[in-house]
């Protein structure tokens, strides 16, 4: 969803800040702190192989405490996978875990969604911190691995992500090793990629890395091609006695030759062209411009960590990010189509909107014991600051016909661009995590935070709308470990996230809750080197600020909805030649209650069964030694096109396969998506699911080669 203004209506921020502005703040390096230690940073190198299992994911607890220890169902997509994968796209990125699905990328700009426990996730994280929403592009590239925390994380990160969980995304961190790797991806439809990544140890503890990528990509779709740039330099200080310094930046430019909502979410969607822009082209009308998007985004994230004693340690850090759009958006009417082969769009001409962002953190982190117990003990406090906005723009109708590109009807004025309008957020949060080891088998797990939101909004630079609210989320588990291999789990938790909503009118709204009880298993197989997790949630939201379904430019208050079911995981080796990431999900999301919508319907684009599984065979004998093989199945069952519910979208199946060869320094890799050419759609637009589709991208091959140095 996007934020325009006009004559008399606003569309509505996405502005994570919702203002569902919480905690903005980062793990930044985390350490069980029982000794002056430095957390191992993970390198992509030739002679280094983790593999797809994962045993920490440092934002889901701020500490490098096991994922076995903590009583929650966390998964960790690993670099390799993304190689193997060849995943050049930030809506491929959980393909592999259970109740994680991409709902959108907001118009091809990259800013993917995700759905998670059958509720929209439109302010992740990256690096801890909050990611600034649907402005934001940024490139695969500078990605070492991507964390997905299920449930309400209040107790942590107040209202970031979504009552659903969040996804940390892992930025690459310089190490003492010398290392490089350069690639060139040509593929389908255009695609051009170059990827760098050099790190380089200095004298003195000093570490750089690099990581660039430039794209050039053409897609299948109609006036939806575009360029990409992204340049991440890196910066690592370490005295070798508890004290370390990093500095980690980003800079991202995307250019877009439309503004690609995808096809129109009607009951005729499957008779539309899979390929056709359904918005205005450059040509149409003399004189005037075709769609276009421009995204530049910069961040810059300071990481401090100083070890006081054996058991203590203190953690400080501070972020920077902005992002700036510029564009021209067509939107279909969806909720206005009555039926025939007409359509009305809206044109949002002069688009400039743009998000920034300040945020600040500090932790002290201990071991200690009282009695029989152990202690390690997480206390912080973080502010941030999210300010998004942007000029109205001019709106102008015309009428499409669905099923001939070439009807052009007369393009009218419908009203002139409006007033600045920003939207600010403020955050003070504390925060205090505690794990207790009751006996060498029991763990438990008490968090508690405390927030103060202070929310403002600006129309031409006058303030129309002000509010606050404080709000306090806690969370308790419990995890017993009958045997070394063994976890079973529960857990509680509550989130809470402040509500604004834009229209005719302004208003505060009551916070956004959520509250999760989950019970779960995590085991360990074949010696090891494989990691299970099942788990059972019951999950309420209410509260919740959405579109209105009769109207996408404005936003209403609903009731409560509710999502219950059962997810399994499943990552690592079952021989040193043989990885697996596989997820199963089942998911019952409906509305409970609500003023509106019809108690009992499904919540939209969630379907009740999604399973997938990749695997990889590397070849160990001399004869095929470097030979590696890959394939993967992707099912997504049948699920609801709208809410409220009229009509379904189909269940499908994708395939995906991939050939390489190592030879010394170099891999070549050929990867294959959709390989039986399967034709389906996904959810668009987040938000605004009920009004677009994003059909799925035909049979297409991309090879790799990479040279490591």
């Amino acid at each position: 969803m996007k934020f325009e203004c006009k004559s008399t209506k606003v569309r509505p921020l996405v502005i994570a800040l919702g203002i569902a502005f919480s905690s903005n703040v980062s793990i930044a390096w985390s350490a069980d702190a029982s000794t002056p230690q430095e957390l191992p940073t993970v390198l992509v190198r030739a002679d280094v192989d983790p593999g797809y299992q994962a045993v920490v994911a440092e934002s889901t607890s701020r500490t490098s405490i096991p994922l076995k220890d903590l009583p929650a169902s966390i998964q960790v997509v690993p670099h390799e996978v993304l190689r193997d994968r060849g995943v050049t796209r930030t809506d491929q990125l959980l393909d592999n875990v259970s109740g994680v699905l991409a709902e959108s990328n907001y118009g091809g700009n990259g800013a993917t969604f995700f759905n998670i426990r059958g509720f929209s996730e439109n302010n992740g994280l990256r690096d801890g911190f909050r990611n600034y929403g649907y402005l934001a592009f940024r490139d695969v590239q500078n990605i070492e691995q991507v964390e997905v925390f299920k449930g309400p994380a209040g107790a942590l990160y107040g209202g970031v992500g979504a009552v659903g969980g969040y996804v940390n995304t892992v930025s690459k961190r310089p190490g003492p090793e010398n290392f490089g790797e350069v690639g060139l991806t040509l593929g389908s439809y255009g695609l051009r990629r170059s990827t760098l990544d050099v790190n380089q140890g200095l004298d003195s503890g000093l570490s750089v890395r690099l990581n660039g990528a430039y794209e050039k990509n053409s897609t299948f779709r109609d006036n939806a091609g575009y360029d990409s740039w992204s340049i991440a330099p890196a910066i690592s200080w370490n005295n070798g006695r508890g004290t370390s310094l990093t500095l980690l930046t980003e800079f991202n430019h995307l250019n877009r030759d439309g503004f690609d909502f995808g096809v129109p979410n009607l009951p005729n969607y499957a008779t539309l062209s899979r390929t056709r822009y359904f918005g205005l082209r450059d040509g149409v009308y003399p004189g005037v411009a075709g769609d276009f998007a421009k995204n530049d985004t910069e961040a810059a994230t300071l990481l401090f960590e100083h070890a006081l004693n054996a058991q203590w340690k203190v953690r400080a850090a501070a972020h920077y990010s902005h992002a700036h759009q510029l564009s021209q958006q067509s939107f279909p009417d969806s909720g206005s189509y009555t039926g025939g082969n007409l359509l009305d769009v809206s044109v949002y001409s002069g688009a400039n909107e743009a998000s920034r962002q300040y945020s600040a953190q500090a932790e002290l982190l201990g071991n200690f014991t009282t009695g029989a117990f152990k202690h390690s003990l997480l206390a912080g406090i973080d502010y941030g600051y999210l300010e998004q906005g942007g000029a109205g723009s001019a709106v102008s109708q015309l009428t499409l016909d669905l099923f001939n590109p070439n009807y052009v009807s007369p393009l009218v004025a419908a009203s002139a661009s409006g007033p600045y309008h920003q939207a600010q957020g403020k955050d003070l949060g504390v925060y205090v995590q505690d794990l207790i080891d009751v006996t060498s088998q029991v763990k438990l797990h008490i968090g508690l935070r405390g927030d103060r939101f202070e929310n403002r909004e600006l129309l031409g630079g006058s303030e129309v709308a002000r509010g606050s609210q404080n709000a306090f989320s806690p969370r308790i588990g419990l995890v017993w470990q009958p045997t070394d291999s063994t976890a079973l789990f529960t857990d509680w938790s509550r989130s809470h996230a402040p509500n604004i909503a834009h229209g005719v009118t302004i208003s505060t709204y009551d916070a956004e809750l959520g509250e999760q009880v989950e019970v779960g298993l995590k085991q360990e197989l074949i010696k090891n080197r494989l990691n299970a997790t099942l788990a059972a949630f019951d999950l309420k939201r209410t509260n919740i600020l959405a579109s209105d379904p009769l109207d996408p430019t404005r936003q209403v208050l609903t009731g409560k909805q509710a999502s219950r079911g059962v997810e399994f995981d499943i990552a690592g080796s079952i021989t040193p030649a043989w990885k697996l990431i596989a997820a199963y999900t089942y998911t019952d999301a409906f509305v409970k209650s609500d003023n509106s919508l019809p108690v009992g319907d499904a919540l939209s684009n969630v379907p009740r069964h999604h399973a997938s599984v990749w695997n990889t065979y590397e070849f160990q004998g001399a004869a095929l030694k470097g030979l590696g093989v890959g394939a993967g199945i992707y099912y997504v069952g049948e699920r609801e096109a709208n809410l409220p519910n009229t009509y379904k979208l189909p269940g499908y199946v994708r395939t995906d396969a991939s050939l390489s060869y190592q030879s010394g320094a170099w891999r070549t890799q050929l990867n294959v998506i959709n390989l039986f050419d399967r034709k389906y759609y996904t959810g668009g637009s987040a938000s605004v699911f009920n009004y677009t589709l994003d059909p799925s991208r035909p049979l297409s091959a991309q090879l790799t080669v990479t040279y490591r140095f």
